[in-house]
């Protein structure tokens, strides 16, 4: 990849282009040096280290179960606890807390790093990974901040050799990517207008209510290593089972509550079928400022260029959490029961409704369409697709983390926007700002990191 080129980071092959050829994973593997290639294929085994084991960890490890040609080299996480289970169950396996001393003394040991961590550590774990040339499966929404997009753009235009992956598993439900042909070959006709729904915050597994200040400060368990888990904050926070280890969503400091937690799971069909590039702009409208805590009842409008594929001039995508539908009866549709986590495409020829879990719903003249024709789709693994490509395989993947970073923009535009309810941001995607509010510039797009946490440069 050519990193003088500006075209060719903000616009890198087309998803359509890359679903027809493989051109994107092809150029990845041909990329590679020969000591690379040797080094990935060592005994004819891919040497994955992961970086956090627990919750979601666990299920990224169940997924690659039974693979062949994996081997576990190492383990890091912040929980003593977890890592004694992962020794009892991976003894040849090495297990290291601080994952920074693992690519100062191992680098050699592993081919791959899988990350599944909060948010606020992605992006310095995801570059340092790229920085050492390693393969790289990491969790969604992919980063926490506006500019870290920019760095893991940066990051991968420097390492096309790594082959990549973002955790946005459903992407590969048989309906899901039936309903990505069906838009990319304009089956409903041009798309009009989009709408995407999340579920509601309130207290339970892994949200705090909304607005929600900090907890008293409590003890912190012996078997946490709080400091680590703090990692690159500048000013570390009181320790509480709201944040660790599942609520940390719910906070600004750490998670991107329901809109970035769930964005890379709904706008990503969008930008499978349609090619999407940045948002030109961002407005949220929701109740009150965030503070501490991630709002709720936010509807955000993101707006994007037309760029011709599209039946008006401006292509615009009405993203909503809380469940806030549109109506259905003003977009000429039959009364419809729906919940939360949907994507609806219309379309000038009809509507496409279509559930996380992949299950589609086509509206032609204003109702429900039994016997709508759905492509035929290859079935796919996303983690063990990843696994293959890395060791050599040809096959398509369906989110690189080339295209991974787009989706999660505008996830995290419309979250980082509730600062701003109701102020309209006009987004320089090139540059990583925006055009037409400093303050935002200076709240809401980067953030001091603690010193030795930092992501590195990547060249």
């Amino acid at each position: 990849m050519n990193t003088k080129e500006p075209s060719t980071l903000m616009s890198p092959v087309t998803r359509r282009t890359f679903l027809r050829t493989g051109a994107v994973l092809t150029a990845s593997v041909a990329a590679l040096s020969p000591r690379a290639r040797a080094q990935t294929n060592l005994n004819s085994k891919l040497r994955i280290y992961q970086i956090g084991v627990g919750g979601m960890g666990g299920a990224d490890r169940n997924a690659l179960k039974g693979h062949p040609q994996i081997e576990w080299a190492g383990f890091s996480d912040v929980d003593q606890r977890e890592l004694d289970k992962m020794k009892k169950e991976f003894p040849n396996a090495w297990s290291v807390k601080d994952y920074r001393e693992v690519f100062a003394n191992r680098v050699g040991d592993f081919d791959a790093v899988l990350v599944a961590t909060p948010d606020f550590h992605h992006a310095p774990m995801m570059v340092t990974a790229l920085k050492h040339k390693k393969h790289l499966f990491g969790q969604k929404p992919l980063v926490h901040q506006l500019d870290e997009l920019r760095m893991m753009r940066d990051a991968l235009a420097a390492r096309p050799g790594s082959i990549t992956q973002m955790g946005n598993q459903r992407s590969c439900n048989p309906g899901r990517m039936q309903a990505v042909e069906m838009l990319r070959k304009n089956q409903l006709g041009k798309a009009v207008e989009a709408w995407v729904w999340t579920g509601g915050v309130s207290r339970g597994t892994y949200f705090a209510d909304p607005w929600s200040d900090y907890t008293p400060a409590k003890p912190v368990p012996d078997y946490l290593d709080w400091n680590l888990w703090n990692g690159p904050l500048a000013k570390q926070l009181p320790y509480s089972d709201d944040l660790a280890p599942r609520r940390w969503r719910s906070f600004w400091e750490t998670g991107g509550g329901q809109l970035a937690d769930w964005g890379c799971h709904l706008l990503d069909l969008l930008y499978f079928a349609y090619d999407l590039p940045s948002p030109e702009a961002v407005l949220t409208h929701t109740p009150k400022p965030s503070n501490t805590s991630h709002t709720s009842h936010n509807q955000s409008t993101l707006t994007y260029p037309g760029r011709g594929q599209f039946a008006r001039e401006k292509f615009v995508v009405h993203y909503n959490d809380d469940a806030l539908v549109p109506s259905f009866a003003a977009l000429g549709l039959p009364p419809t029961k729906v919940g939360a986590n949907h994507t609806m495409v219309v379309c000038t020829e009809g509507t496409l409704l279509l559930q996380a879990d992949g299950k589609i719903t086509v509206f032609r003249k204003g109702q429900v369409v039994a016997n709508e024709p759905l492509p035929t789709v290859e079935p796919r693994h996303h983690w063990k697709d990843w696994a293959d490509n890395c060791l050599g395989a040809k096959k398509p993947l369906w989110t690189p983390l080339t295209i991974g970073w787009r989706i999660t923009e505008p996830a995290l535009l419309a979250a980082k926007a509730t600062r701003f309810p109701g102020q309209e941001l006009r987004w320089d995607s090139v540059n990583f700002r925006f055009t037409n509010h400093d303050q935002a510039n200076k709240e809401i797009v980067s953030r001091t990191y603690r010193e030795g946490f930092a992501p590195p440069t990547v060249a």
